[in-house]
């Protein structure tokens, strides 16, 4: 009688593990009985980019083919963008472009720059001798990646926009229109600042908002009224030049110089490891105590420059100093 319980007791419990499987099948199945598949991938979201040329280039950069889509997920793996000299008019499309990091577009003629204002991982944007219809480079205003911009001869004429973005190290002002350079205030991680001819070709207002800046290792101010007061102040902590071009600033004196080709500035040392050449432009202006620098002058040659006027005391080279 037992043995006969302890049968019906297995039984039963067979039989709710039956059903318990029965049961999970039935939860993994559809309606009509037939195992659900797990949901395939969607479709390829496919951006549209207006501009035949711009998707050209986007095409080519990608390595797609001429007649292929350029979806999404292509978009995200586009880091760098090379529009230099190209007729695109239209950037529509480009804001899927999230993880771009370098915009290269020397010469060109965009519409709107509004497609790029949201990329944030933007570090390099390169639009020399561009046509900027924004002057006051509103569309950089989320961009706080950015460590490269070269505006060079462009309309700029105002970089409110720039304070405060601390990311910078390369700044490329050169014959632009702009004059404050006050927005620059408290940038000390700058390495190069271009203001050559800048304000419409007259220099900038407020070359002393430089002063602090001791990591510059390229600082072009020419054209800007300096004088030697304002050349002394700037250049006390210069010790990382490796080429400046004070040309036409109104100094005459090399005096602040000298202090900063004692402590390594200007050697070919460190013009090796910041990657620059070796560069002094004084010309323009009359400097009576050049042969001071004749110690130094082996550090320039025809790639290295070092460049005056001839003075009123008839120096045209350092064989006209007397040791």
């Amino acid at each position: 009688m037992l043995t006969k319980l302890n049968k019906l007791t297995q039984l039963g419990s067979s039989l709710m593990v039956l059903a318990a499987l029965m049961f999970a099948f039935a939860c993994s199945s559809d309606d009509e009985g037939t195992p659900t598949d797990p949901d395939p991938d969607p479709d390829p979201v496919v951006v549209v980019i207006p501009d035949n040329e711009l998707a050209t280039i986007i095409r080519e950069t990608l390595g797609l083919g001429s007649n292929d889509d350029i979806t999404e997920d292509d978009m995200e793996e586009l880091t760098e963008l090379n529009l230099t000299n190209s007729i695109v008019e239209k950037l529509d499309g480009l804001e899927k472009a999230i993880n771009l990091e370098v915009f290269l577009a020397r010469n060109t003629v965009f519409e709107s720059m509004e497609p790029i204002t949201g990329l944030s991982k933007l570090k390099r944007i390169d639009m020399r001798d561009a046509t900027i219809t924004d002057t006051d480079l509103a569309f950089l205003s989320d961009l706080n990646s950015l460590e490269n911009i070269d505006f060079q001869n462009t309309a700029v004429d105002d970089i409110e926009v720039l304070s405060g973005k601390n990311t910078l190290t390369h700044i490329n002002l050169r014959e632009t229109e702009v004059s404050d350079i006050a927005p620059l205030t408290g940038m000390t991680q700058l390495l190069f600042l271009n203001l050559n001819r800048a304000g419409g070709g007259n220099g900038v207002t407020n070359p002393e908002v430089t002063i602090p800046m001791d990591k510059l290792y390229y600082l072009s101010l020419r054209n800007t009224v300096v004088g030697d007061e304002k050349f002394s102040q700037i250049f006390e902590n210069k010790t990382r030049m490796v080429e400046t071009n004070m040309r036409n600033t109104g100094i005459s004196s090399v005096a602040p110089l000298i202090p900063l080709f004692e402590a390594g500035a200007f050697s070919v040392a460190l013009s090796e490891e910041v990657g620059n050449k070796r560069s002094l432009d004084l010309q323009n202006q009359v400097i009576p105590d050049l042969c001071d620098l004749k110690p130094y002058a082996d550090l320039f040659d025809e790639n290295n420059e070092l460049e005056w006027s001839v003075t009123g005391d008839n120096i045209s080279s350092f064989d006209d100093c007397q040791d």
